[in-house]
């Protein structure tokens, strides 16, 4: 009886064991694209445990034949604004139609980009830790079909430590200069240097003679993250450094390059250039009380005013009763209350 038990016990060992064994070919995607994940994790905040386990669940590790012979390792299909090349997978009469990738890479960019619709953006309001809320925001957005998914990203985020990548950085470098990451020297935290507070004087000097009409000032100058840095309708900014890019800027800020964006009404298109202020927090739906209107310059655009005054874009919109998108006139007066 005792060695019937014995062997019983023995038995669902050895199968809960066979269970619980990784994979060689998941460990190997996983060294192939953890760093194009986290790449991904820091530029749009979409958890790379998440974005891996998704590719070895629908690629079955860059082994099936859709993420073979068509690069797709998420299994998104085509769409109607889909312009890209295409694979049929299945059956002529019955096949689906599915995005197809010059390479692998360009398929996480769409993975990502796809994340980022409106369908899925209740999903980027939880941490980068939560992995099993994403999982299950997924399907409820409608990823997948399969009543399984979540728990099946979750045993493979579980099973491999992927919720570990949530506190990693990409190893991929600034383009920056090494003066504007954060410095081990204290003395350099605790005031500004006579050079640096010239080069502040310089950009709010220039600020001041390039505007003619009114313009909120510059507050609380200091330091921020070793940037040029302040304050305007009491949302703190940092100016941009040569050969400064939103990505660059993120990183050294230890935030989302999607955030920066975001914060600053800055399309994909849109990169920042030298002195630009760039905001760090969100923009305020109204400017100072000083401020209740403006008169822009020539050139201004609507983004441009609220970048000024430190006020969200679609608020400027809204306040000035303009459909927003549209091209301002800039022979006019603009509420900014």
């Amino acid at each position: 009886m005792k060695k019937l038990i014995l062997s019983t016990c023995l038995i669902v060992f050895c199968l809960f064991a066979t269970a619980q064994s990784k994979t060689q070919s998941y460990l190997d995607y996983i060294a192939q694209y953890r760093e194009l994940a986290l790449k991904h994790q820091q530029k749009y905040g979409i958890p790379a445990s998440i974005t891996l386990a998704q590719g070895i669940l629908e690629s079955a590790a860059g082994k099936s034949d859709l993420a073979v012979n068509a690069k797709n390792h998420f299994g998104i299909k085509c769409t109607s604004d889909w312009e890209g090349k295409t694979y049929n997978y299945g059956r002529k009469s019955t096949g689906d139609c599915y995005r197809k990738y010059n390479k692998v890479a360009d398929s996480y960019e769409d993975h990502a980009q796809f994340l980022l619709r409106k369908r899925y953006a209740s999903l980027f309001e939880l941490s980068i830790k939560n992995y099993k809320d994403w999982a299950y925001g997924l399907k409820a957005c409608g990823y997948a079909s399969d009543p399984k998914y979540p728990e099946k990203l979750i045993r493979i985020i579980e099973l491999y430590e992927l919720d570990k990548l949530a506190s990693k950085k990409t190893s991929v470098k600034s383009n920056t200069s090494s003066k504007k990451n954060v410095k081990s020297d204290t003395s350099s935290k605790k005031k500004l240097s006579t050079e640096k507070e010239e080069d502040i004087k310089k950009v709010v000097l220039a600020e001041e003679n390039a505007d003619t009409f009114s313009m909120p000032p510059m507050e609380d100058i200091k330091l921020f993250y070793n940037y040029q840095s302040g304050r305007r309708n009491g949302v703190r900014y940092v100016i941009a450094g040569p050969n400064e890019t939103f990505a660059s800027l993120a990183l050294s800020l230890n935030m989302y390059e999607r955030t920066l964006r975001r914060y600053n009404d800055a399309p994909d298109n849109y990169e920042i250039s030298e002195g630009e202020i760039v905001y760090i927090y969100p923009k305020k739906k109204k400017a100072s009380r000083k401020y209740p209107f403006c008169h822009p310059r020539e050139s201004d655009t609507a983004r441009d005013i609220a970048q000024r005054y430190a006020i969200r874009l679609k608020s400027f919109y809204k306040l000035n009763g303009i459909p927003y998108g549209d091209p301002i006139r800039t022979h006019q007066q603009f509420n900014l209350r």
